[in-house]
Order: C-alpha cells, then structure tokens, then sequence
C-alpha cells in the first residue's frame, strides 16, 4: 500500500504539460495556436489557400469538412462535420494517409506545384516559367534532378518524375553536394570562378566600356523581352535632338497607353520643359512621359517608333526590334543583352544622360496643373542602406513585366574603368541584384 501511495505522490508531481495529450477538438468559433497548426496543415496538403491566422471561420470549416469527405471516400470511417477532433487529426497529420495531397505529379496544380516549379528553374533543370501546372516539362526536369541526386548518392530518391517525401526532404537542404551548379550555392569570395550556372538571369552580358571588350556572356544573342529597358532608347533619341531647355507642352498620347501603365504622371495640356520630362521618364519609369517624349520629338508616337529602329540598326543592334516607346509587352518587341549593352555603352558616352541615369531624386516643378512632384529612384541596388547596394554602381534603368521578368542594365565606375552589365528575365529584382554584383565583382577582379 505504501508503494502504491508513493507512485501516486510521484504521479501528481509530474506536470500534466509533460504527458501526452490528445489533440483538442477545434469547431466553428475555435482560435489559437492549434487553429493555427490544423491552418498550416490544410495549406500543406492543398486544401486552403491562404496564410494561417489562427481562427476557426467558415472557411477552415469548409476545408475540415473537404478533408473529411477525401478521407471517407479514401474508405476511413468518420464523420463529415467540420469538426476537428481526433479521429480527424490522427489521419490528417498522417503523411502516409495523406500522401496523394502530398506528393506532387503530372496532373498536379496550384501552390506548391508554383514552389516546386521556382525552386527548378533556379537550379537551372527547368527553363519554362512556373505556371502552377505540373506537365511533362516540370516532370521531365524534376526527373533530371532525382537523377542527379541518385548519381549523387542520395539512397532514399527515386528517378520518378513525382515530388515525394523523399524528393522534398533532400530539395529542403544544400544540394552543392550533389554537384549541382545554381546561383545560390555560388561563392562570392571567389568572383573569377563566375559561370553561366550561378546567373539567376536567363541571359547576360558584362562589357569593358573603354574598349567595348565582353568579358562575360550568357546567351547573349537570345531574343528577350527588355521591358522598360527600352527608356534607354528613348532617352537617346530625345537627347540626341536637343534643346532640352524648351518648354513643352505635353500631348494627349502621354494618356494613350495602358490602363496598367507605370505613370509619371502627366497631363496632357500641362506644360514643363523637356529635360523635366525626361528626368520623369527615366526616375519614374513613365509610360505616359515615353509617348509625350515620342510625339513631341517626331510628331507621332509611331514616327518615333521608326527612328527607334532606325537607331538600333546603326548601332549594330540586329537582334532588336521596337514597337513602342516605352517597352510595354508586345510579342514584336524584343531585344537582347548583347544589343542593350550596345546601346547602354553608346548612351553613357553622353554627360546628360550618366547625369539622368544617377540621379536618385528629382523635384519636377509644379504646373498649372499639379503641384511640384518629387520623383525617386527606389533601385535597391544603388541605395547605401539596402543590403543589395553596390558601391560605384549607378544607372541605367530598370524594367519589368510578367512576361520579360525582372531586367536590368547597369553600370559601375572604380577607379578608371567603366563596367556596364546587363541581366535579362530574372525571376525577381534581388535575384537581378545579386546578377549584377557577381558581374561586376568578375569584372573588376580582373
């Protein structure tokens, strides 16, 4: 008897928090911690969209109740309430159980096929963007890279084309060890060991401009979409044509582009000289302030358009073509980073346009029909308190849109040498940052 009682006295001594509870039964109304881990669950495996935030609302219940009805069918016997308890959670925890909601495969859509789909084609196995659709061609690279891994030594992977646990596991840690080059196993401390495989960008180019000499490429001759790159061009003719003093009036096709146009703004009527109008084109990256500039220059925006392409060819730019001033996406409008650092070398060679090109703030004067405007220039690599900052980088200009990715022509000065680069199509504009650094690093390394 008074074992026994020493074994309850040690009992009630152990905190309850210590053992092992079963999980609490969450309905309409619940909130907290556990909302937030069932929440997480639900995203994991599909169900839910959206981020966690810990309360148990129509939406959570739904998802339960769609959960619940997948497990039935699956031919696991519960009650399809919406009512989380623990039935329900010992299946829905279970990675087994919920493998087919797990694993990716052909067929597969949504998030995570997205992730898995970024996370390709920045190991360099997938060169299509990522569309939330798992075809043949996310099978076929993800299959490669399995390949890889097995050739690697990975034990536990499987060349089958199926983003298992297996998969997930092993892509969830540093793959350098498999031999696999991408950008982020790239060593920074070691510039001159730069190849194409560590370029987030799908093409690029670096250029001495002293001597017009390449020093770096990837797939430069490649046809590209260049966004709002295209300003560079733009500018040139504009400067090229002088008088930049003169007081302009702005025309009614600085409103005639589209509705989700980067604006400066301007407004037709409103007059300003055309150096304030450039600065607006090139600091704010205005489409309106591109077809002011294009018809106040030729007369028309598709006479501008001409002289863009006239431009381009004598400049040896043959693998270009414009459709507009401002380089909103058109399937005839390419160029590539050959032909753009072209034209951002022979650019540079003009004071106005290194002065336009780095200026990180402008105040535009007011109007009859504005107030005064400051512009800035938000480029995180050319600002000293942003992690992406490059010292000696400056200009040139900065495009995006969902089909060209992010791109970027730049250029950087230390001592007496001129280094301009280009990235084409990158997936994001840190990713064209940390492009840009590894370049230019390259460059002055030698």
């Amino acid at each position: 008897m008074k074992r026994l009682l020493c074994l309850f006295m040690l009992l009630a001594l152990i905190p309850l928090g210590s053992m092992s509870e079963a999980p609490a039964t969450l309905y309409l109304g619940s909130g907290g911690s556990e909302v937030v881990r069932l929440q997480n669950r639900l995203i994991e495996l599909g169900f839910l969209k959206g981020t966690a935030d810990g309360m148990y609302g129509p939406a959570t219940l739904n998802c339960v109740i769609a959960a619940q009805t997948a497990l039935k069918e699956q031919g696991h016997t519960l009650s399809v309430d919406g009512v989380f308890g623990p039935q329900t959670a010992t299946l829905l925890y279970d990675d087994i159980v919920m493998r087919q909601y797990l694993d990716l495969r052909r067929g597969s859509s949504g998030q995570k096929v997205l992730t898995l789909q970024h996370r390709l084609y920045d190991l360099n196995y997938l060169e299509d963007r990522a569309d939330g659709l798992f075809g043949s061609r996310t099978e076929d690279a993800l299959t490669r890279l399995q390949e890889t891994l097995v050739l690697g030594g990975a034990t536990d992977v499987e060349a089958n084309g199926v983003y298992d646990k297996a998969t997930r596991d092993i892509m969830a840690n540093d793959l350098s060890a498999y031999g696999i080059q991408a950008p982020e196993f790239f060593d920074d401390s070691r510039p001159m060991s730069l190849t194409s495989e560590y370029l987030y960008g799908r093409t690029a180019i670096l250029l001495d401009a002293a001597n017009d000499r390449v020093l770096f490429e990837k797939d430069a001759d490649k046809h590209m979409f260049p966004a709002s790159t295209t300003k560079i061009m733009t500018l040139l003719i504009a400067v090229e044509h002088g008088d930049l003093d003169r007081t302009i009036t702005v025309p009614a096709s600085a409103r005639q582009v589209p509705k989700d146009s980067s604006l400066v703004p301007v407004y037709p009527g409103e007059q300003m000289t055309l150096r304030d109008l450039l600065y607006g084109l090139m600091v704010r990256s205005g489409n309106d302030a591109a077809n002011a500039v294009a018809q106040i220059v030729s007369g028309s925006v598709d006479a501008f358009v001409d002289e863009m392409n006239q431009r381009a060819a004598g400049l040896g730019m043959t693998n270009t073509h414009y459709m507009n001033p401002h380089g909103y996406h058109h399937e005839g409008h390419y160029t590539t980073a050959r032909d753009l650092a072209t034209l951002s070398r022979h650019a540079m060679s003009n004071n106005f346009i290194v002065h336009i090109v780095a200026c990180m703030e402008y105040t535009l004067p007011p109007t009859s029909l504005r107030e005064k405007l400051v512009i800035r220039n938000n480029t995180e690599l050319l600002q000293p308190f942003s992690p992406s900052y490059y010292e000696g980088a400056f200009g040139i200009k900065k495009g995006y849109t969902r089909a060209a990715g992010f791109c970027y022509a730049g250029a950087a000065a230390r001592g007496d040498r001129l280094l301009i680069a280009v990235v084409m199509d990158c997936r994001d504009r840190y990713k064209a940052w940390a492009d840009m650094a590894r370049l230019f690093d390259f460059g002055f390394a030698q």
